[in-house]
């Protein structure tokens, strides 16, 4: 085989291995679906406590956004350990799909801990802390946005379209308690169906 065969050859399989990674099915469906479903039932919480739906104190919160901080770190790790041994973990699609989330939630975590510093060094108050849903919607949107124009799928352009819509309309709200109301249904909307329809698609 010539020198120029032997490089024709490499890219034919250099191309073939590209086309595999690039038709291999997304593996962070549940995790995503596990996010979706805590932060709307922790927003829908908060949005009862506040407005005094529910005849509960709001130290309350405080217990119900570390448990979601706990039961999220130990779902992300075991579902993330079980989606690892799956066929195409290592595809290009889904190594990008989980830096871009690793990517978003760093971020948050950045936004979250620079609230809670103007709220307790600043002079924050409760509108401060809601624009963390800002936000929120606004990565995710980018996320959504990076993972559809690497993988072509439709569904994810768009959440990513719908994520930008609450995060507009999350600013609109910022300052009533409503904006929790906004964020619990956003969160069913652009997290928990697109990642039962994903899901679906893995099987």
């Amino acid at each position: 085989m010539t020198e120029t065969e032997t490089l024709m050859a490499d890219l034919t399989e250099a191309s073939r291995i590209a086309q595999i990674g690039e038709n291999t099915p997304l593996l962070g469906s549940s995790i995503g679906l596990m996010w979706g479903v805590l932060i709307s039932l922790i927003f829908s919480y908060q949005y009862l406590i506040l407005s005094g739906k529910i005849g509960l104190p709001e130290m309350t919160l405080a217990f119900a956004w570390i448990a979601f901080g706990v039961i999220g770190g130990l779902g992300s790790t075991i579902l993330g350990r079980a989606a690892d041994k799956k066929p195409g973990a290592n595809s290009i699609n889904n190594r990008v799909e989980s830096y871009v989330w690793v990517m978003f939630a760093g971020s948050m975590a950045a936004i979250t801990v620079g609230v809670m510093l103007n709220m307790s060094f600043g002079a924050g108050n409760q509108t401060v802390w809601n624009t963390v849903l800002v936000f929120a919607f606004a990565g995710q949107g980018i996320a959504y946005g990076v993972v559809a124009k690497l993988t072509r799928i439709r569904l994810l352009h768009a959440a990513s379209f719908a994520s930008f819509t609450f995060s507009a309309l999350a600013f609109l709200f910022v300052n009533q308690v409503e904006v929790y109301l906004l964020g619990a249904i956003g969160a069913v909307l652009t997290i928990v169906i697109p990642n039962v329809i994903l899901k679906t698609r893995t099987k």
